[in-house]
């Protein structure tokens, strides 16, 4: 896999405040505050019982005649304590309330950008994928290629999924160009194909394609992860979604998404109808973990699909991809 993400470090108990400043000296300060809060609440009904207390008491000595100012001074001392008591609880109550979702608004807010920093660019992930195995395949020069490379600048060949003279480099593609808009032709969208999208749901440990969120206008790319969780029901529901990817360390990103970035990819063992040629599909490229578009050639022996991936510089470039991991185009 791809050596694509930054390394873990370890816990550092002198970067928590670092690390989590604002949010971290907010919540110290609510926990600091919650024991007062609790002792003014208690303080404040104790008075309450010493008020009835003092009245009962009042009551008695009226009907023995013995009632005195004083009585009824310590009434109204009572009184009043228990008014600026309710009045402190009060304000402590809903300070304490508007931290936590200041405090709430603040750990959100990081989430999201959690979420942003973690999309990926096109030309980064097909640059990682493409180095990760590199050295396995490298050649002095272009002489030494057992066949003339697609594209001079490159002289690898990755091994797995390709054959014949299929090379390996993801393809590459300037899409403001006449050339390259006049040499792919987009799909015709079935009249069912948004229905069928938005009652598409997917469950816990599906493996699917999915677009991350475009960071600063850039786009990103349909890549392969697996579903970990799923929140919320109908419009609201949402999903949390493993990369497939697995850096140097072993680790790898998750992200939240909705069902209308996902395309389900059927399970291993399922039997899927051939593809016609001239269609156009996203494919997983081979030794990636990325989906393309890719054009439909016809069908392998091996039940694989054979493709010729938009931007591969040679027109007799061609990829066998697993049948499962074909799935419909989207832009």
């Amino acid at each position: 896999m791809s050596s694509r993400g930054s390394q873990r470090r370890g816990p550092n108990r002198n970067s928590e405040i670092g690390e989590h400043g604002e949010e971290l000296g907010m919540w110290k300060d609510i926990k600091d505050k919650i024991p007062g809060a609790a002792e003014t609440f208690n303080e404040s009904s104790q008075n309450v019982i010493d008020i009835r207390n003092q009245e009962k008491l009042m009551a008695e000595k009226k009907e023995n005649g013995t009632l005195t100012a004083e009585d009824h001074n310590e009434l109204d001392r009572l009184c009043r304590k228990g008014v600026k008591l309710n009045e402190l609880t009060s304000q402590t109550i809903t300070e304490t309330i508007e931290k936590l979702k200041v405090l709430r608004a603040v750990q959100k807010a990081k989430e999201d950008q959690q979420d942003t920093n973690t999309s990926r660019s096109a030309a980064q992930r097909a640059k990682d994928s493409a180095a990760a195995v590199s050295s396995l395949y490298d050649f002095d020069g272009a002489g030494d290629s057992p066949v003339p490379s697609p594209n001079p600048t490159i002289s690898r060949r990755m091994g797995g999924g390709s054959k014949g003279d299929r090379d390996s480099v993801p393809p590459r593609l300037d899409r403001s160009t006449p050339a390259a808009k006049a040499g792919s032709a987009e799909p015709q969208s079935g009249p069912s194909s948004n229905s069928i999208r938005t009652k598409q749901t997917f469950a816990k440990d599906d493996e699917v394609a999915f677009k991350p969120k475009p960071i600063n206008n850039e786009q990103t790319d349909w890549i392969l992860g697996i579903v970990q969780d799923i929140r919320g029901d109908g419009k609201t529901r949402r999903y949390r979604v493993l990369d497939a990817d697995v850096d140097e360390n072993g680790h790898q990103k998750d992200f939240r998404t909705s069902a209308s970035s996902m395309i389900l990819i059927p399970r291993d063992g399922t039997i899927l109808p051939p593809l016609e040629p001239g269609r156009m599909v996203l494919a997983l490229y081979p030794n990636t973990t990325t989906f393309y578009k890719a054009e439909v050639m016809g069908m392998d022996g091996d039940g694989k699909v054979n493709l010729k991936f938009e931007g591969e510089e040679s027109s007799n470039t061609m990829q066998a991809v697993t049948r499962r991991h074909v799935v419909e185009y989207r832009g």
